[in-house]
């Protein structure tokens, strides 16, 4: 009867134990925060008001005083490695730097609950793109990072849009220059080559993001195709430019073609007006074949930093939720035009653009995640070629001197 009596009390204990968990789970938490939010150029305010609506609907209570700064996408990553201390408890980042950010330790791991709302809102490509080994690492943002043409209709004709060979022969025939950043930006364009003619260059992480493997067939005949490609832009001599803005429109001898993205789409609305042009990526020809020059899809992530207080860990992961949900993304598509990872939004047919449905137009490969140094070999060898014989074994060469590199980029 004894050892009943005290198993009854046992019971009783932890009952009561698991009603005040449950009890203190349910109360509101009623803090404040100071936080500091980085967020990429023509969000800032926007973000402002929706930290301030989150404050006042949040069901726990929890207000977030939060420092808003501008911190380009591209760059975020960097600056958090090289200041860690000064870095942001929320930071929005490009998707090419997530293997960097993973193994610089600079995003917590995310809870049951924030893997699940990743899961179950953002479209399948959003969700691979956020993982990092076996384990979703950050909040999907944008699925619209990819690029497409802008034209001057009044420099290219409607019927060479679709063949590069048409568009380089307007441009001679009207003097103005072809903008593609085909040689500095880290091969981020010049991959629509490669891409085109079959190519690949596909890299494996580990759960910590170091670099562990990869299956890259860019020197091959192929490879030798898209160079030969790329040669007939760098075939317009100083009518190529090796940039890719929209303000090359207004440059002293302007610009009939720019390679760009969504983040140009307001500004090239601005400079020609009814006379500019949109359309996906064109195809180029060599040997008497054609090849559909093809972007890159990446992604913009929000990410989450590593806290020492657990309760301000647990609802950071709530605010990026909210930050990164189906209402936020629409208001970012309103504001700014960015093209949502909500599968929801992206299904609806009022979410778009002129910009938006030209990326969507285009033949797009979901970027991966490269060693930080594989962008600047791709960039040693488009420079190379630049300059180069468009013989086969000359760029034989460069490609083999590039895929010579490879295995010292794992570690």
């Amino acid at each position: 009867m004894k050892r009943k009596l005290l198993s009854l009390a046992l019971c009783l204990v932890l009952i009561a134990a698991t009603f005040c968990v449950l009890a203190a789970c349910d109360k509101k938490d009623e803090t404040d925060y100071e936080i500091t939010v980085w967020v990429g150029e023509g969000t800032k305010t926007l973000t402002e008001q929706q930290i301030a609506a989150f404050n006042e609907t949040n069901e726990w209570g929890v207000k977030f005083n939060a420092t808003v700064e501008i911190v380009s996408e591209s760059k975020a990553v960097g600056d958090a490695v090289s200041k860690p201390a000064d870095s942001a408890d929320l930071f929005c980042f490009a998707q090419d730097q997530l293997a960097r950010a993973v193994q610089s330790n600079l995003l917590a791991g995310l809870n049951t609950a924030s893997v699940e709302f990743i899961s179950q809102n953002s479209d399948a490509d959003a969700v691979e793109a956020a993982t990092v080994g076996n384990s979703v690492r950050a909040f999907p943002m944008t699925a619209d990072n990819g690029y497409f043409m802008y034209y001057d209709k009044t420099k290219i004709k409607q019927s060479s849009i679709g063949d590069l060979d048409s568009i380089i022969a307007d441009c001679r025939a009207e003097g103005v220059n072809f903008s593609m950043n085909l040689t500095s930006d880290g091969g981020w364009y010049a991959a629509s080559f490669f891409y085109a003619t079959g190519c690949h260059s596909n890299w494996d992480t580990d759960e910590n993001g170091a670099f562990v493997d990869y299956d890259d067939t860019f020197d091959s005949d192929a490879g030798i195709i898209a160079l030969k490609g790329m040669k007939k832009i760098f075939g317009l001599g100083d009518n190529y430019v090796e940039k890719d803005k929209v303000s090359d429109f207004n440059a002293g001898t302007p610009s009939g073609v720019v390679i760009s993205g969504i983040w140009d789409y307001e500004a090239a609305k601005k400079i020609l007006g009814d006379n500019l042009g949109i359309a996906p990526l064109p195809s180029f020809t060599v040997d008497g074949q054609s090849y559909q020059l093809t972007s890159f899809l990446g992604h913009k992530f929000m990410g989450v930093k590593p806290q020492s207080d657990a309760h301000k860990a647990y609802y950071l992961q709530k605010l990026a939720m909210y930050l990164t949900g189906k209402e936020c993304q629409k208001q970012r598509f309103e504001e700014v035009g960015w093209g949502p990872s909500n599968k929801e939004l992206k299904a609806d047919e009022t979410v778009t653009s002129e910009a938006l449905k030209a990326l969507e137009a285009t033949k797009k490969v979901n970027q991966g995640q490269y060693p930080t140094n594989w962008w600047a070999k791709m960039d040693v060898m488009t420079q190379s070629a630049r300059t180069s014989s468009d013989l086969d074994n000359v760029l034989k060469g460069l490609l083999q001197t590039y895929s010579a590199t490879l295995p010292d980029l794992i570690k």
